[in-house]
């Protein structure tokens, strides 16, 4: 009997470590399933790992909403929307250590047809939103592999909106850019670059960029409002054009193992498949984003410290799809999130499991009154700022205050240093050149516009 006794014990321990407790396992299925509810979100697949394996995996509802909708398991394939910029990054920062590629070289250098101005710019500032690329929609709309490389071809100095280096703006067209690099540098179509740099050596088998491939798979539909009903999207977004920056289709069980392989140093099943230089610079974050709350951006991923602990993280939008996902590099935690509802991300769920699993929670900080705007400095903000025809905002000194003026007036007061809150809770940030006396961008919402007139 003690023997017996003995045995329980080890096997209990072993399950302990092994997974997740059961009451914080049960309390995420809650969670999960409450937000699901919350957001109508017709399923979702979650994966958490912790000392770099997996101890939770599970689908949720149904891949649609019509009759013939099954149940979401691991191993459903999602489309990711943007957090297929960080694989995009990471086959680069791997192509580099490897030296294929210089990631300071100019584009030029690998691209050599590229528009002048823009074959200047660098891989790194590409990566880290720095090269000065207008956001923008794609000027080719096609199912080809050449039309990847007939858009980019095609940008001339109009692409840029600022000089290369000069400020942090998000864009999806500089990931483009650089998949098209990575497509010249391999001599294949990137979904192909990616498939043999990527997917295969990290075991995933079923992710791919290709809708004939995903549709061969169990496949979650994609779904968006269309009036007052939810509806699967028809037909599904695709412009190979647009790959680089949000077009992979995986699944909670291979993007679980694309994280096991970045937390255990690039091992994968005791084979080193990803260079240990390549996974260091893939959890470095070093480009300041604009707003001075200490928020980092590195190759793919923001970074920011949780209680005293770096996080690295990205979320994905593809019109019919949500998807997130959070590495803990120190605790070599991660956390999967993915759902087939436009833009639902599962929020709440991600700090239910911050907190329960990884017992990382914040206060916010308290908050400090900033000193007023005067009138004499209000001249150093004013002004006409624009991100091409995408975004456009004045700002004005109505003699008390600033005001943000877009569709309509929303009063600024100052949150810290050049950063402004409107009354939702909006931060705008103004980013100066150095010895300027006035403003040159306005940003928001990871987007920067150039200050026009005024």
């Amino acid at each position: 009997m003690r023997m017996l006794a003995v045995l329980a014990l080890v096997l209990w321990f072993q399950q302990a470590h092994a997974g997740l407790a059961p009451q914080v396992d049960a309390a995420i299925t809650a969670r999960v399933e409450e937000e699901l509810r919350e957001t109508g979100a017709p399923g979702a697949a979650v994966a958490i790992l912790r000392d770099g394996e997996i101890v939770y995996l599970k689908g949720f509802g149904r891949t649609s909403v019509e009759e013939d909708g099954h149940p979401v398991t691991p191993d459903t394939l999602f489309r990711l929307g943007s957090t297929t910029k960080m694989m995009t990054a990471l086959v680069a920062l791997d192509d580099a250590a490897a030296g294929r590629l210089d990631l300071d070289a100019p584009l030029r250098t690998y691209v050599k047809d590229l528009h002048p101005a823009i074959g200047k710019v660098t891989l790194r500032q590409l990566l880290t939103h720095t090269a000065g690329l207008a956001e923008g929609k794609p000027s080719v709309e096609s199912h080809d592999d050449a039309a990847l490389g007939k858009m980019v071809l095609e940008w001339g100095k109009d692409a840029m909106f600022a000089p290369a280096g000069d400020v942090f703006s998000y864009t999806s067209p500089g990931y483009w850019l650089a998949g098209y690099v990575l497509e010249r540098v391999h001599g294949k179509p990137y979904a192909e670059v990616m498939r043999e740099r990527l997917f295969e050596p990290l075991g995933m088998p079923r992710s791919t960029l290709r809708p004939l491939e995903a549709i061969t798979h169990p496949l979650a539909q994609g779904h968006e409002d269309q009036g007052a009903d939810l509806k699967v999207v028809r037909p599904m977004a695709e412009n190979t054009a647009q790959y680089p920056a949000g077009s992979v289709f995986s699944t909670a069980r291979e993007l679980a193992a694309f994280a096991a392989v970045l937390l255990n140093g690039g091992r994968s099943e005791g084979r080193q498949v990803l260079s240990p230089p390549a996974v260091h610079a893939f959890f470095t974050a070093n480009v300041a984003l604009p707003g001075g709350d200490g928020a980092l951006y590195g190759f793919g991923l923001v970074s920011y410290p949780l209680a005293g602990t770096p996080v690295f993280e990205h979320g994905g939008v593809r019109r019919g799809y949500g998807s997130h996902l959070r590495f803990f590099p120190e605790k070599r935690g991660a956390i999967v999130l993915l759902t087939n509802r436009n833009g639902v991300t599962l929020g709440n769920t991600r700090e239910t499991i911050t907190a329960s699993v990884f017992g990382l929670t914040e206060p916010p900080p308290p908050e400090v009154p900033a000193a007023p705007v005067t009138a004499a400095e209000a001249r150093r903000y004013t002004g006409t700022y624009a991100h091409k025809d995408l975004a456009r905002a004045t700002v004005l000194w109505d003699g008390r205050q600033l005001v943000l003026e877009t569709e309509g007036k929303q009063p600024l007061t100052r949150a810290r240093g050049d950063t402004f809150r409107t009354a939702e809770g909006e931060e705008v940030t103004f980013v100066f050149r150095p010895g300027e006396e006035r403003a040159r961008y306005l940003h928001r919402d990871l987007l920067s516009s150039v200050r026009t007139g005024g």
